[in-house]
């Protein structure tokens, strides 16, 4: 980590040693340019550089991709009748389950094993019962785990998956020493205050203004109602669904992996409802957008969430390893084969190194944003609403100006003029300063506590990771109705409303007014031992300065 305020440009990628000087590399100013770039050259859009390569998709080979969708899913939803009707706002999951048991009673168990491959929902079922093939898959060698390693723990893996052992493999002794799944997570509960601070303000906020994406928003109202409720509680959705595959991918049992498939078919219902005139205001143009919510739409999302808040941290001064930022990639890519995405695609932009994965995502984003002249009215752009739907919210309720100007620094200034995103006050400035300058030191003090006082310090920084986990799935339940989602469809006029206890599933977590009074007391509890260590070194410090200037005056 560094404690810098660094440099608006971010340099992409795995660039040349020795870069020509940032004025003589050439300015992409709209994406037909990107057409005629070849492998090795550099390029500068806002306020990145980076450099195309075999990775990165050119216009003309993402144009195809959006008129690809998800067939399984979309057959699922057909069959099911889950985006209409009756079926409309359903538990997906549970429907998926209820037709396969109907089936086989109906048909009886062995004509059901006969003729169960031509049903779409039996295959559907049984491509989310696998695990994702190797080349996009996040486990390892013989390591199953589908949840996050405990801070620290992954260095002990790696020492262990180093040893000889007599039942393992060369090549599983490679593969386990290799990112995973497991550290992957953990990477984000490390950082997941910053992440979460990167995946609104980046990711949702700054790519959901693209024009196709927030074409499909604009007919769901999802992210872009002007009632900020309703656009609060799907932000509310979207974060309890990060949390849910961070803690437990496990096929068939995990919340993670049923919140992906529930996700997956949601995707698949807003196409089926857009595309048979259900939408909002029926204006989507299928011809120059594509199909709803298209493989280069999944892409685009998947890298959003995958190597956006890599970008952000970067932004804000905390350097995070190479390593780090492969595991953090290789967890994202292993929940987005249960999001739909196309396996060949998904391995070719995100399959290779996280140099590879972030310039492929890079060229994703020179294409989908816009060119020309700003938005005329900041104020009815989906950034700003999106922005507008969390200020003034717990936990620490700050205005708009501060949402836009975090925006604005993860963004970086060039890109933040073009979308158009309005300027908060001084006092903004100062308080994303204080927020990005906090969460440094938090960082910083655990990992430098965990060297020196080696278990102490380590149990310190587990216990900060454990409490932001738990507050954050706390604040997100809690403000959902003390329920949670299982992501089924809602007419507009229930969109901002919390859930009925008719709806979603048990919170799965402990609530209660004494459960704030416990998070607090260990909040305190963390601060007053972390300064109580700092105040330990300092005293050492200027005992030892003491004794060094006595010692001399001696002599």
């Amino acid at each position: 980590m560094g404690l810098l305020h660094p440099s608006p440009t971010l340099y992409i990628g795995d660039l040349p040693s020795s870069l020509p000087p940032l004025s003589s590399i050439p300015t992409i100013s709209s994406s037909d340019s990107l057409e005629s770039l070849t492998p090795g050259t550099l390029l500068r859009r806002w306020d990145f550089v980076s450099q195309f390569n075999s990775s990165c998709l050119k216009p003309s080979e993402i144009e195809p991709l959006r008129h690809r969708s998800d067939e399984l899913a979309d057959g699922v939803v057909e069959v099911l009748g889950l985006a209409v009707g009756r079926g409309a706002g359903r538990d997906a999951y549970e429907a998926v389950r209820d037709y396969l048991q109907g089936r086989e009673k109906e048909l009886g168990r062995e004509r059901w094993e006969n003729e169960r491959e031509e049903d779409v929902v039996w295959r559907f079922w049984e491509e989310m019962g696998k695990e994702p093939p190797e080349e996009v898959s996040g486990l390892r060698g013989k390591d199953r785990r589908a949840t996050p390693l405990r801070a620290f723990e992954q260095e002990s893996v790696r020492r262990f998956a180093l040893l000889p052992d007599a039942e393992q493999s060369a090549d599983d002794l490679v593969s386990q020493a290799e990112p995973n799944l497991a550290e992957g997570q953990r990477v984000f509960w490390k950082y997941s205050a910053q992440i979460f601070i990167a995946l609104m303000h980046f990711s949702l906020a700054g790519g959901f203004s693209a024009p196709r994406l927030a074409a499909v928003l604009h007919e769901t109202n999802y992210l872009t109602s002007s009632a900020r409720d309703a656009t609060f509680k799907r932000l509310l959705e979207t974060t309890l669904f990060v949390l849910d595959a961070m803690s437990d991918m496990t096929v068939g049992t995990g919340r993670g992996w049923k919140s992906a498939m529930r996700v997956r078919l949601l995707h698949a219902q807003v196409r089926r409802r857009i595309l048979t005139g259900k939408g909002r205001y029926n204006k989507y143009d299928v011809d120059s957008e594509g199909l709803p919510i298209n493989q280069a739409d999944l892409m685009a999302v998947l890298g959003a969430f995958m190597v956006a808040p890599m970008w952000s941290l970067r932004r804000m001064g905390i350097q995070v390893s190479p390593r780090e930022e492969a595991a953090y990639q290789v967890a994202w890519r292993h929940v987005g084969y249960y999001l739909g995405l196309d396996i060949p695609l998904l391995h070719r932009l995100y399959g290779s190194s996280f140099h590879s994965a972030e310039s492929a995502f890079a060229s994703l984003a020179y294409s989908i944003f816009p060119s020309g002249s700003p938005p005329s009215d900041p104020l009815t752009t989906p950034q700003y609403r999106i922005l507008s739907a969390v200020c003034g919210r717990p936990p620490r309720g700050k205005p708009i100006g501060h949402h836009l100007e975090l925006c604005r620094r993860l963004l970086g200034p060039k890109m933040a003029e073009q979308l158009a995103l309005p300027r908060g006050r001084w006092t903004d400035k100062v308080s994303i300063e204080v927020e990005i300058w906090s969460g440094w030191t938090l960082l910083a003090f655990g990992q430098v506590y965990a060297k020196v006082c080696a278990g102490r310090g380590r149990r310190w920084e587990q216990k900060r990771q454990d409490w932001f986990r738990r507050v954050m799935e706390l604040l997100v339940v809690y403000q959902l109705g003390e329920r949670r989602t299982v992501f089924a469809w809602r007419e507009e006029g229930r969109q901002g409303e919390v859930l009925g206890r008719e709806e979603g599933e048990e919170p799965g977590i402990e609530m209660g007014k004494h459960i704030g009074v416990e998070v607090r007391a260990q909040w305190k509890a963390l601060l007053v031992e972390m300064g109580a260590a700092a105040a330990t070194v300092v005293a050492g410090g200027v005992g030892a300065w003491s004794a060094i200037s006595w010692v001399r005056s001696l002599f």
